[in-house]
């Protein structure tokens, strides 16, 4: 009801003047009485010394241009919400006020967009928020020798810790505090809007921080989100190309326990069998990779120059990722024997032994 939405807007404020009054009417027209929209609303009235009609003039400004590709499905969930991107733009531009544009609190949003719709570990999400790679711009020497001397304290200034950080994002509205100790919570327009925002360079950095500090007992959520953006399911393709050594480590670490719990713990057989054939592709493409590369590199280097360790550590990797794929060939054989496909799981471990 409208009383219960000017309750929401009105935060910690309970008396406001009669224009500031209808200028919190337009604000919850404009956002069509979404609840989401009302509490981030409230919490900026609560947080800082602003009046509502200001609030209003601000929204009013025109967004500035930004190379955002909607489709479909993003134009009806977000885009006929214009009103709501440009309250979270508010949002940030209010943590970059506090901290800087390297603010942990803006970083985090960016990232958010990319795990799960589970709850997430805040360690996770500042971890993936720390992994966004900086752009890099050209500046003056004597800036770049100036910062040298002053990070220390700007440091010590500007950056707040994770849960300081996580504590902020609840306090305007961005997060949801969960059951769970030390996890918060992201609504999907939000996380939405963090994807567009971010783009798919911080879904990099998501892929990094789950295998880094993933487990499937406790984020088994965030393990699946990671495989889609690196191996791609179904008509999506894959979002994230992991290095070959990154992806050894991918492999070891979480497709493969992964997809053992998941066939055993939860007899999603399918959906692991399917896991670690996505896996096998990968596997293939970044062999084949860098099998092109080292053809290019020969053609390219002088015999003389060429630096034989370099060339050795190569080899090496090319082939650690042999008897990987043939591990994975032997698990899924193992996982097909279990589940009566038999002629298909004495293929694989042909294949497998084949390779070894």
């Amino acid at each position: 009801s409208g009383a219960e939405a000017m309750t929401l807007m009105k935060g910690g404020m309970k008396e406001y003047s009669l224009m500031e009054i209808d200028a919190l009417k337009v604000i919850e027209e404009k956002l069509g009485r979404l609840t989401l929209g009302l509490g981030i609303v409230g919490a900026i009235l609560s947080e800082l010394p602003i009046t509502p009609s200001r609030l209003l003039d601000t929204l009013n400004r025109p967004l500035p241009i930004r190379d955002i590709s909607w489709n479909e499905r993003e134009v009806i969930s977000l885009k006929n919400h214009e009103i709501l991107v440009r309250l979270l733009d508010v949002c940030l531009s209010i943590f970059e006020h506090a901290d800087g544009p390297r603010s942990l609190a803006i970083r985090m949003v960016q990232v958010c967009g990319w795990f799960a719709p589970s709850a997430v570990p805040v360690h996770m999400l500042a971890l993936a928020a720390h992994k966004i790679p900086k752009k890099h711009r050209r500046g003056p020497r004597w800036r770049k020798w100036w910062r040298t001397l002053t990070c220390g304290l700007a440091t010590s200034r500007m950056q707040r810790s994770e849960a300081e950080a996580a504590a902020m994002l609840t306090r305007f509205g961005i997060a949801r505090c969960s059951a769970k100790s030390e996890y918060v919570q992201f609504h999907d327009m939000i996380r939405l809007y963090a994807r567009k925002r971010g783009g798919t360079r911080t879904a990099q950095a998501v892929v990094q921080s789950v295998y880094l500090r993933g487990s499937i007992k406790h984020s088994s959520e965030h393990l699946w989100a990671a495989c889609f953006m690196a191996f791609g399911f179904g008509s999506d393709p894959f979002l994230v190309e992991l290095r070959p050594s990154e992806l050894m480590f991918f492999v070891k670490q979480i497709v493969m326990p992964l997809a053992i719990n998941t066939f055993i713990t939860y007899s999603r057989c399918n959906a692991a069998l399917e896991l670690l054939r996505l896996c096998t592709d990968a596997l293939d493409r970044a062999s084949e990779s860098m099998l092109a590369h080292a053809g290019k590199w020969r053609e390219t280097s002088f015999s003389c120059f060429r630096p034989a360790q370099s060339e050795a550590q190569y080899t090496y990797l090319w082939q650690e990722i042999a008897l990987l794929k043939a591990s994975v060939l032997e698990t899924r054989a193992k996982l097909m024997l279990r589940g009566g496909q038999y002629d298909i799981g004495d293929d694989l471990i042909r294949k497998a032994i084949f390779i070894r």
